[in-house]
């Protein structure tokens, strides 16, 4: 015992002198090591000691040991060029194996290092009682630490573990077992048994599990289409250095082929590329680069050795949009010669091309044959009936994999969830974009739930097609498009360029008989599952909980009826951990309001099904563009659960002002663009039922038409773009309140957006598009409205005043239009009310905020049809006009003959001292536009 006490004091002493010796760089990244191998030691009865080797730049000071029983003693040891710990354990004097265990504290993480020590008693002890193999299999080692004879008892019938020699070190035995290569798709498991000769009772067991065979799909060749490239091509032009041979060089994202720079291009551009007229071509896919020059309207020709002069095969709008397009030819173009393309237009007035594909279909594709003997389609995500073992190791490794693990169910099923899906058809968001004059919606309507990182190589399988053209995208980051490739039946293997989520884009003619699901597996070891939430299919709080938890990727996607959200991650996890119904109803319900205005329920869901999608990038406010909107990720707490959204008016308005500017086209023209949308924002705090609408009062169109002399595009006070938005919001929710409201023409705003998505507003003369809409809205309303657009300024005349919004915009309303405008409204029966004096609110509405609304005019008077039974009196006290016995009237206009000079709905009100009131007569409105002069008190 003294032997043992001096020693360690030997060590402390040591230990204490380098400690004070040294001092440390703050500038080095402190470092402590101790093997794996080291943290388990097993020791005989006897009095021991070991010292374990630690790798580190601490100081001794720095880390400390200690040990949970006082018959095992720990010490650090530390010299210039090795750092240790000492252990020593005392003599067991009882029959029993004892433990203790040596906690290591360090700054970068504590360790513990078990201690095990015999008895005077029968006993085996095993360093490790499981060992975790992999499917390669090799050697073994169990460490034994025993005071009998024992014997090794290998697993009966298990062929894939052999013994082999054993070593002996100072206290223990090494055992030696060769593991074979695991060649099946399933795990295995095995036991090892060291059993005490003359005790059977004694004895330890090392569990022993190898890992099932898993094959990688670097081995995989997808057997796609035939890839025809040209021999040659020449352009029209092109920028030096971006000829066409960068059409066909086969570099994604490199140098592309390009018109000339600093210019308009000269079209139509021409793209001719030959061939050498042994190859037959089936289709050809034109890939877009970022930026200016992707094709709009192209005409393509063909030519072939039998008919070698070109002929026009079609012409095609590829839209300028940022993404590939595939033109299938109805014939297969045999033994080609040539094709040419006749771009006349491109976006920026620019054309370019990063490569453009020519393919031939491979119709001997013999893995796809050999899967489809094996598997119920080419997705590989079924069985067929009674197939064996046999059979599915007759695939290729990869393929037998799926196989095995489809056959005994050991797919997980979250993963499997999302990497077997049946995607549906969505239609074409640039032909109903068109259709329905709106932003186009977003074409992300089937989320995978899988991610992929940038030099990924990804398996996607892809089952019957029907006819259709599918492709996968992928999304970096919030970003509106990405790399787009297309996919096949069978096999498809595509190099991931960025990191992002994978989109299935299937987007089709929803009234086609082949608009039919389509299946396609995305398999393990392919991309990760992060999951998504449908509301179709997963319908409750609870699995959505489980999904947001398991969830890996920054952004998390839900869908819902209407709209998807594709927000942060940790912001959902923060404000909607385990309740996401409240707010996709919530939204889901907002845009079918809006959508309910539109006058589209004969073609949506039918024939139109795609989503609004909502984003939430980390600067900005809130934003709507073509294919989605966006909501600044640190606003999302304010709109996304329904108590929140409630809260305040802003928290409903906002959103649905710019979800309002998606579908606000068919009736705004330049001018109204900040406030056309608002008709929909107005109707979502009706329809939620809390808050009054926005806008501004009655009293400041009469000082904008009668004060000011202002016309509808320069009306009031500009706020936002040029545009008196609160007052211009106005006329279009009277509109509203008067129709449906007060159920006049129940269905006028649907009738009025029919009407203007066939006679169509032309945003370049945006006079003549403000006298189509009250054209078409008197056509609407069977009613003559030109008293109403006139108080509204449409009638004054505009002489090509230029206006900025969003653009600049020539403004011109002449009189010979004024006169033909109102000779059209003139076929239309009178207007039953004067509700351009129509008001919805009332003083001490909930979220009138600053408003005075006035005091009569409300729009239960004009559904009511009141009349005035009371004599109307004024008094003046020189501006100033105070009304008795005209609570029934809907307003009070200052007139001069037959001329009006002013109007209020008020009971007391002002007027302007620039308005002479000598001479002048006050009349009160009856609902019905019947006027009483006020007698004068």
């Amino acid at each position: 015992m003294t032997q043992i006490l001096s020693y360690l004091l030997f060590l402390l002493s040591l230990s204490c002198w380098f400690s004070c010796s040294e001092e440390k760089d703050p500038a080095i990244k402190p470092e402590f090591l101790i093997a794996e191998s080291d943290l388990v030691h097993d020791f005989q009865k006897e009095q021991a000691n070991i010292s374990i080797p630690v790798k580190t730049n601490l100081n001794s000071g720095e880390w400390s040991v200690e040990s949970s029983s006082n018959w095992c003693l720990a010490t650090t040891s530390q010299t210039t060029s090795q750092s240790s710990i000492t252990i020593v354990v005392k003599a067991n004097e009882e029959p029993d194996v004892r433990s203790a265990d040596v906690t290591v504290k360090t700054p970068t993480g504590d360790y513990t290092i078990r201690i095990n020590q015999l008895g005077y008693g029968k006993a085996v002890l095993l360093k490790k009682s499981a060992s975790q193999m992999d499917a390669g299999g090799g050697q073994l080692t169990v460490t034994v630490t025993a005071n009998v004879e024992y014997d090794i008892q290998m697993p009966k019938d298990q062929e894939w573990i052999t013994q082999e020699a054993a070593t002996k070190a100072l206290v223990d035995y090494d055992h030696a077992f060769r593991i074979s290569p695991n060649k099946t798709f399933e795990s295995r498991t095995a036991q090892i048994s060291f059993i005490a000769k003359q005790d059977p009772e004694v004895k330890a067991i090392c569990t022993i599990v190898q890992a099932a065979l898993s094959i990688g799909t670097d081995d995989v060749e997808a057997t796609g289409d035939i890839l025809i490239k040209p021999t040659g091509g020449t352009a029209s032009e092109n920028q030096p250095g971006q000829g066409i041979e960068h059409c066909f060089d086969g570099i994604f994202g490199g140098t592309p082929y390009h018109s000339i720079w600093g210019k308009p291009a000269q079209f139509p551009v021409t793209l001719e590329f030959t061939f050498d007229g042994k190859e037959e071509i089936d289709y050809f896919i034109y890939h877009t680069r970022a930026g200016n020059g992707n094709f709009g309207e192209v005409d393509v020709f063909t030519a072939t050795e039998a008919e070698p002069e070109y002929k026009l095969y079609g012409s095609f709008d590829f839209k300028k949009q940022n993404a590939p397009s595939k033109v299938i030819f109805n014939t297969p173009l045999k033994n080609a010669t040539k094709i040419k393309f006749s771009v006349k237009s491109g976006a920026g007035d620019f054309v370019s091309c990063d490569e453009m594909q020519f393919f031939k279909n491979n119709v001997d594709d013999k893995l796809k044959k050999q899967l489809l003997g094996i598997f119920t389609d080419a997705s590989c995500s079924e069985l067929k009936e009674g197939i064996t073992d046999e059979q599915i190791n007759s695939l290729p490794p990869y393929f037998a994999q799926i196989g095995s693990y489809l056959k005994n169910d050991k797919y997980d099923a979250w993963e499997k969830k999302f990497r077997i899906q049946s995607y549906q058809p969505y239609s074409d968001v640039e032909i109903w974009a068109e259709k329905l004059m709106t932003k186009r919606y977003s074409n992300l309507d089937n989320p995978t739930g899988i991610y992929a990182e940038a030099g990924d190589s990804i398996l996607v399988l892809v089952g019957d097609t029907h006819g259709q053209s599918i492709s996968i995208q992928l999304i970096p980051d919030v970003e509106a498009g990405g790399d787009t490739y297309f996919l096949h039946e069978g096999v498809n293997k595509i190099g991931i360029r960025r990191k992002g989520m994978l989109f299935v884009m299937y987007n089709t003619d929803l009234l086609s008989p082949s608009a039919q699901p389509v299946r396609i597996h995305i398999p393990l070891q392919n991309g990760t599952v992060n999951g998504f939430f449908d509301l179709k299919e997963d319908k409750t709080d609870e699995t959505y909980a489980e999904l947001l938890k398991k969830a890996t990727y920054k952004y998390f996607c839900v869908r819902g009826e209407k709209i998807m959200f594709y927000f942060h991650l940790n912001k959902m996890r923060e404000y909607l951990p385990n309740n996401i119904l409240s707010a996709i109803h919530l939204w889901d319900n907002i845009i079918g309001w809006q959508q309910e205005l539109m006058g589209i329920d004969d073609v949506r869901p039918s024939q139109v099904n795609n989503h609004i999608f909502a984003i939430s990038p980390e600067e900005g406010y809130m934003w709507a563009s073509d294919y989605r909107i966006a909501f600044v990720y640190t606003y999302l707490n304010n709109i996304l659960l329904y108590d929140n959204v409630m809260a305040a008016k802003d928290n409903a308005w906002g959103p649905a002002h710019e979800i309002g500017h998606i579908h606000q086209r068919a009736i705004n023209w330049p001018s109204s663009t900040e406030s056309s949308n608002n008709l929909f924002s107005n109707y979502i705090l009706y329809k939620l039922g809390k808050y009054c609408s926005r806008g501004s009062e009655l009293s400041a169109l009469a000082t904008a038409r009668c004060i000011n002399g202002n016309a509808w595009y320069n009306m009031g006070n500009s706020t936002h773009q040029n545009e008196d938005t609160e007052l211009h919001m106005r006329m279009n929710w009277q509109l509203w309140n008067y129709y449906h409201r007060c159920g006049y023409k129940p269905d006028f705003w649907q009738k009025l957006f029919k009407l203007l998505r066939e006679n169509r507003i032309s945003e370049s003369n945006p006079g003549a598009g403000q006298l189509l809409f009250a054209r078409m809205a008197c056509q609407a309303a069977n009613e003559n409205l030109t008293e109403f657009f006139g108080r509204w300024g449409f009638f004054e005349p505009v002489n090509n005043v230029t206006i900025e919004q969003y653009g600049n915009w020539n403004y011109n309303v002449t009189p010979a239009m004024i006169a033909d405008t109102k000779a059209f409204m003139s076929r239309f029966p009178a207007p039953r009310h004067a509700f351009y004096y129509l008001e919805d609110r009332k003083n001490g509405d909930v979220g009138i905020d600053n408003y005075k609304v006035g005091d009569v005019g409300h729009y239960s008077q004009f559904k009511n049809n009141q009349k005035i039974s009371k004599t109307p009196k004024y008094s003046r006290s020189g501006q100033h006009i105070s009304i008795s016995n005209g609570e029934e009237a809907v307003a009070f206009e200052v007139m001069k003959g037959d001329k009006l000079l002013f109007f209020s709905n008020f009971l007391s009100f002002e007027v302007p001292s620039s308005i002479k009131l000598e001479g002048c007569d006050i009349y009160a409105v009856q609902a019905d536009g019947k006027r009483k002069q006020a007698i004068a008190e």
